[in-house]
């Protein structure tokens, strides 16, 4: 599975045999993982999260946007008491730092499409292209005659990361010793952790603390991408407001919620009406995109660590009218048999920086 040649594929550094890590930092925690090739099985070594709120003097599980001294000590502290060795790295960068598009050129077959696709560029991408590093894949070509003749349609996937962005996690790196890790845009890296060769088409729902992600790919290869604002943090103060109880209380129960909790249907109903908008757009995405290709799509994996609340796949479920399969990007790596129940329980959460650990075993 490769992904686009210049964003996504260079600056490669470290070695599978040495140990891999995979960096996800999101709005509400950093995550780790760490791999390493063992007898030709790639096996999981360690893994850790860190919460960012206190290094904000926030709650737990609130959205903070740290200073470059605050995320330096979180990364650092992760990887410490994670007890992560490996140097090399593999860093997923950020949505909010990046833009991840799909088009349509009408153009020969045989054309040379670089100075088309960032003309396209320009209309899409919301800052001058001086200011990011762009890059681009062809997804798909297809031909189609109307009155004037054949006309080919080829889709282009473009991603851009903005550069200040780069230079911060490039310094962010270097603070943490680990030198020049490649950077992917993290969507490549969740569709990574749990893509199988045997599956040529897949969805994939991440809920993340702020905002909510439909990736659509095939052959491993993103096709299509949604995102909304809905996630863990807004359901988290949803259900403070319903319950008339503080953020910390509330994100507490959340991160304990179970179906026996005397309060459960009303924090199920305020938890689950926080994402009716979301799951509902994604359904339209979906049914559009299914009308337009012909593919049909009985499943999609929720992941994420708003995956973990007790019912919400059934939500989900009900409101695509498909099954809903709970990701454990942990079954492509080996560990340990006893861990079983916690790879299972956690593994939503950690399919990004799993993924980001994968690359470098391509």
């Amino acid at each position: 599975m490769t992904f686009l040649s210049n964003i996504f594929a260079s600056n490669e550094s470290g070695s599978p045999s040495n140990g891999v890590v995979g960096i996800d930092i999101g709005s509400s925690s950093i995550k780790v993982v760490e791999l390493q090739e063992r007898k030709g099985v790639i096996t999981l070594v360690t893994y850790g999260e860190v919460q960012l709120g206190p290094y904000a003097a926030k709650p737990l599980g609130e959205s903070v946007v740290l200073e470059a001294r605050q995320e330096q000590e979180a990364l650092v502290d992760v990887i410490r008491e994670s007890a992560v060795k490996a140097r090399g790295a593999v860093f997923a960068m950020p949505l909010s730092s990046s833009f991840v598009t799909n088009v349509s050129i009408e153009a020969d077959a045989d054309a040379e499409l670089g100075a088309m696709v960032r003309v396209e560029a320009r209309k899409v991408i919301p800052a001058s292209l001086s200011e990011v590093t762009l890059d681009w894949a062809e997804v798909e070509t297809t031909s189609a005659k109307d009155k004037k003749g054949e006309k080919t349609k080829r889709d282009i996937l473009i991603a851009a990361i903005q550069n200040s962005a780069l230079e911060r996690f490039k310094v962010l790196m270097q603070f943490a010793g680990l030198t020049k890790p490649p950077t992917e845009i993290e969507c490549f890296s969740a569709i990574r952790g749990l893509f199988d060769s045997d599956e040529e088409n897949m969805v994939l729902i991440d809920i993340g603390a702020v905002s909510s992600k439909l990736y659509i790919a095939r052959k491993g290869l993103l096709m299509r991408m949604h995102r909304i604002r809905a996630g863990g943090t807004i359901a988290t103060k949803r259900i403070a407001e319903v319950l008339e109880i503080d953020f910390e209380e509330a994100e507490q129960l959340k991160y304990n919620a179970n179906k026996g909790m005397d309060n459960f249907s009303d924090m199920k109903r305020a938890h689950n009406s926080s994402y009716d908008r979301a799951f509902r757009e994604f359904n339209q995405v979906l049914r559009e995109y299914e009308d337009k290709t012909g593919i049909k799509f009985s499943s999609v994996y929720l992941s994420g660590g708003g995956a973990s609340f007790p019912g919400v796949d059934a939500h989900l479920k009900e409101v695509l009218g498909r099954d809903v399969v709970t990701a454990n990007p942990f079954s492509k790596v080996a560990y340990p048999a006893f861990m079983e129940d916690t790879m299972k329980e956690i593994g939503p959460s950690f399919t990004v920086a799993l993924g980001a650990a994968l690359r470098l075993f391509e």
